[in-house]
Parts: C-alpha cells; sequence; structure tokens
C-alpha cells in the first residue's frame, strides 16, 4: 500500500508520519527509511523484496521534493513493477504536482493544507499594513501552530527577496503567484526584507538555544512592528 503525504502544514504531516512509525514499531515491523542524499535505485528494488519470512516493512521516501525528477520516476517505475506488501511512505513539505502524482495511480493522497487564514496573514504582511498584519497574525496563531506559522513567514520572505532583486524565474510558483509575489514585493525595500530575514533567523537560534526573552509568538509581533 502506497501513502503519499504532502503539503505545507509539515507539522501535521510530520505528526501522522510520526504515528505510522510508532504503529509499526507497535508491531516490530522493519521500517526503512530512504533519503535522496544515499539514494540509490537498487536500495529501493531491495526494500521491496520480502525477506525469508515474508514480514511486512514499513518504507519511507523522506523529503520527496529533493529527490530528481528522474529518481522520481525512476522510483515510481520500481514500486510499479514491484507489487509489495509493504507500507510505502513517500513524505514531501509542499503540496506535490499533479504530473509527480500521476507517476503513482495505485496510491492513498493525503494533502495537508494549512489553514487559508495563515496565508491571508503572510499576504498582508508589508511596512505599511502592521496594525492589519498583527491582528491577522494572532488569528493564523490561533488556528495553527506556530512552528508552521514561523516556517510559512520565513519562506515567504525568502520569496519576497527573490522577486525584489529580479529572479522571479527561480521562484517555482504558478504564474500568478509570481505576479503576486512581485507586487507584495514592491512594498519593501531590499534593506526591509534582509533585515526581516535575519531577524527572523535569529529569532529561530535563539528559541532553539533557551536565549529568547519572551516568547516565539511575541518576537514575531515585535518584529512586525520594527518593518
Amino acid at each position: 500500500m502506497l501513502t503519499i503525504l504532502h503539503g505545507e502544514n509539515i507539522v501535521a504531516s510530520r505528526n501522522f508520519l510520526s504515528s505510522l512509525i510508532n504503529q509499526a514499531q507497535n508491531k516490530k515491523l522493519p521500517t526503512i527509511r530512504l533519503t535522496s542524499g544515499d539514494f540509490q535505485i537498487d536500495n529501493l528494488v531491495s526494500a521491496l523484496e520480502p525477506d525469508l519470512f515474508g514480514q511486512k516493512k514499513l518504507i519511507i521516501l523522506d523529503d520527496f521534493q529533493k529527490f530528481s525528477p528522474q529518481s522520481q520516476k525512476e522510483i515510481a517505475k520500481v514500486i510499479k513493477k514491484n507489487p509489495s506488501q509493504s507500507q510505502i511512505i513517500i513524505w514531501a513539505n509542499k503540496k506535490m504536482p499533479a504530473k509527480t502524482l500521476n507517476l503513482f495511480p495505485q496510491k492513498q493522497d493525503r494533502l495537508f493544507k494549512p489553514d487559508n487564514l495563515v496565508f491571508t496573514f503572510l499576504d498582508s504582511l508589508s511596512p505599511d499594513n502592521k496594525e492589519k498584519c498583527l491582528k491577522l497574525l494572532n488569528q493564523a496563531l490561533d488556528r495553527e501552530e506556530t512552528g508552521l506559522v514561523f516556517y510559512l513567514l520565513v519562506g515567504r520572505v525568502e520569496d519576497l527577496i527573490i522577486a525584489k532583486t529580479g529572479h522571479q524565474d527561480q521562484l517555482k510558483k504558478a504564474p500568478w503567484q509570481k505576479s503576486r509575489l512581485s507586487a507584495q514585493a514592491q512594498k519593501f525595500s531590499l534593506s526591509q526584507l534582509k533585515k526581516f530575514l535575519k531577524g527572523l533567523i535569529a529569532l529561530d537560534y535563539q528559541q532553539k538555544n533557551g536565549q529568547l526573552f519572551c516568547s516565539l509568538e511575541f518576537g514575531l509581533e515585535l518584529l512586525i512592528l520594527k518593518l
């Protein structure tokens, strides 16, 4: 059985993946995790082969978005040619495009989407819109995990820097998304965006090392106020 877990709500999808791993461990099933860094297609072929006792396995293809398009096609071919009773999980930290999903006709597709309010907050971000932005931030934090909002905010600022520097071709987005990012980037100076990103990186470091003097939520509010 093949299950694809994908979408920007990585907190929810990771929690779900952890639950599947815990279930496999409780059943004493071997867990095999394959990543793009050291991936060889033979490793997947070997993982799909039944052992001497016919024991099922949990096979995880982690961070699937990092696999090359060619590797993704090879993986799909191997899974099609090697039906297995094992549980196969493909995990990606963003929504997978239809052309990738279509490589796997026999699958359970689970898309983890953040609440739309998070994207409304991200779209509102600009130096001249602080009051509304802060209000939307707090509403978003009521709906979703702080870590997810923070992760998506960092990604948005990085995209805005790319758009601001005129490298829209590097954005892996639909044309309408690139257009909206370019329009939003015009509301900032490049120095404002870089300073904001540095502030987010510092906030993340301090939070992870126990050096943050306030909550992460309040730290985000302060950074927005300083825009």
